[in-house]
């Protein structure tokens, strides 16, 4: 793994050719093998975990210790513990059964590493989103390359440290760089690329890996609906609502995007939002627990979308205690009132702290308006009713469906992650993620003279016959 920060393209292609060269010689690492990794990348985390906390606060320039914990670490180790409890499970073969005509025969189909899994990992999350993917590649027995966010310069330096110590050069690579090395990271022949971030770029990056025929998973995001039925509890909506769209202060891709709830519920709904506010960030911003922005191009880009809102006449309230609205790189947390469709706000992915809630007099009228829209990564709906939960179940097309809480789906070690159409394609997590980093490859094996021996030219008058009386039962 080299020491240096930045990697030039030529450098970029050297050490891919490292890697593969390695995963040719040795195409299918034991369990044995794949085990120790895990275990050595388990360890190095735990040892490194202050280094971290200290270098996401400094990246972000506020993040408390106690909520990169909640957000990074604890969903990644869990991550890395269940794969190692499942994974001598998920490597045996699974037995198929053959064709009647190929009696005497066996099949099964062999899970076999890829070789060089490429992972372009985002700012927001720059630990669980750049080693999650490394700990489904590796349990499939890959390679791999990472390209990690430029914006995260002190996180990657305790990355690069904890995967030196931890699988060293046989078995990752680690690349920062500005968007020109990403691009050209995109472009090579990798045996998988998974990309995490914007819709916008994750067209590019298939793009460029379609030059190469390398297959994608593409996590990326859209506007995740919170639909508040006319049942639900809006007191454990609001307080599970904050949480979800707080927590790191928006920049979550399964943060809840917007809201839609009955318009009698609307006015309560806000109460209890800005009540939980309170409860959760005392001092308004300046709360040492409120995450900042990541950098100064995110403020404008959510600045932007209020001056429009508020160029367009729509309502703006700051629900946080005090009256600051901006400081040190955070922004309170905004409600806007009823934003018309054609604003960027209602446009684009938020991924900030505000929030639009818009209102419906019937639930039909917002199970419509969610269906007239790009799939969403996930879904939440707030109810006590059962046929309102079905509904979404069954009728919403979304990557994940929450009832009654939101945002935990991505810390279960358990389930798949991954979207739907514009949300994104393909999963990982889980065993989902070990069969996406692996090829499924059948093997027949025949053990004897079978039946299709008899079906070849030329074909005389018994062949004929029994094709004649068989082939329905075939």
């Amino acid at each position: 793994m080299s020491d240096a920060p930045f990697y030039t393209k030529d450098e970029i292609h050297i050490a891919f050719g490292r890697l593969k060269s390695l995963a040719q010689q040795a195409p299918f690492p034991t369990a044995e093998e794949r085990l120790k990794c895990l275990t050595s990348l388990q360890a190095a985390l735990l040892r490194h975990e202050k280094a971290l906390l200290i270098a996401l606060n400094k990246d972000f320039g506020c993040r408390a210790h106690e909520e990169s914990r909640l957000i990074e670490l604890i969903p990644l180790l869990g991550e890395i513990k269940h794969a190692k409890s499942h994974l001598t499970k998920w490597m045996r073969p699974s037995k198929r059964r053959v064709h009647i005509s190929s009696f005497p025969a066996a099949a099964k189909v062999v899970y076999q590493p890829k070789g060089v899994v490429g992972v372009v990992s985002p700012w927001n999350y720059p630990v669980l989103l750049c080693l999650g993917p490394l700990v489904g590649a590796i349990s499939a027995g890959n390679r791999v390359m990472m390209k990690v966010s430029e914006f995260c310069p002190e996180t990657n330096k305790v990355l690069r440290e904890i995967l030196h110590e931890s699988l060293g050069e046989d078995w990752v690579e680690l690349v920062e760089g500005e968007a020109d090395v990403a691009d050209a990271f995109s472009q090579i022949a990798f045996d998988h690329l998974l990309f995490t971030g914007s819709t916008s770029v994750g067209r590019i990056v298939m793009h460029n890996a379609a030059k190469n025929l390398t297959p994608v998973t593409l996590e990326l995001g859209g506007k995740s609906p919170l639909l508040v039925a006319p049942s639900a509890d809006l007191k454990d909506t609001a307080k599970k609502l904050v949480f979800g769209k707080a927590l790191n202060a928006g920049q979550t891709c399964v943060a809840p995007d917007y809201v839609l709830c009955h318009e009698d519920q609307k006015h309560t709904l806000i109460e209890q939002i800005k009540s939980e506010l309170a409860a959760y960030y005392p001092d308004g911003i300046l709360s040492p627990d409120y995450t900042s922005l990541a950098n100064n191009r995110q403020m404008s880009r959510l600045k932007a979308y209020l001056e429009e809102a508020t160029a367009a006449n729509i309502e703006i309230d700051n629900l946080m205690a005090g009256s600051v609205v901006e400081q040190e790189g955070k922004l309170a947390f905004h409600v806007l009132h009823q934003p018309d469709d054609t604003l960027a706000v209602m446009q684009d992915e938020i991924f900030g702290p505000l929030l639009p809630i818009l209102t419906y007099a019937n639930i039909d009228e917002a199970f419509d308006y969610i269906h007239q829209r790009p799939r969403p990564l996930a879904m939440y709906i707030f109810t006590q009713n059962k046929a309102d939960e079905e509904r979404c179940e069954l009728q919403i097309a979304s990557g994940s469906l929450v009832v009654n809480q939101t945002i935990i789906q991505v810390a279960q070690p358990d389930l798949p992650f991954g979207g739907v159409g514009a949300s994104g394609i393909g999963a990982y997590h889980a065993e989902e993620g070990f069969r996406t980093f692996s090829h499924g490859k059948s093997v027949l094996r025949q053990r004897g003279p079978n039946t299709v021996g008899l079906f070849r030219p030329p074909y005389k008058r018994l062949v004929h016959k029994l094709m004649e009386k068989c082939w329905p039962f075939l």
